[in-house]
């Protein structure tokens, strides 16, 4: 019987640290877009890097979750993305 209990509070634990880490990558994404406009590349290019790892964290997070529980986080995920391409793709 505390399997199925363990599991759940695993579970929300595990929700908990991807929307940490969805907030966490958009904030870095804010960073990344600050420091190119100040003309730090190299401060910005770090940023993003790491927006990016945050990314493959997120992905591997929800494999843990079942279907229902991840595909909320999709979108985000997708937007996150995104945003990170469009910075990566706009000029220095």
């Amino acid at each position: 019987m505390p399997r199925p209990i363990r599991r759940k509070v695993a579970d929300q634990v595990l929700i908990q640290l991807i929307e940490a880490d969805v907030d966490i990558g958009f904030a870095l994404l804010d960073q990344a877009k600050a420091y190119r406009l100040s003309g730090q590349s190299d401060f910005s290019a770090q940023a993003l890097q790491q927006a990016k790892d945050i990314v493959i964290d997120i992905e591997r997070r929800l494999q843990e979750l079942g279907d229902s529980e991840s595909v909320p986080f999709l979108p985000l995920v997708a937007e996150l993305r995104n945003e990170i391409a469009a910075v990566k793709s706009e000029p220095p």
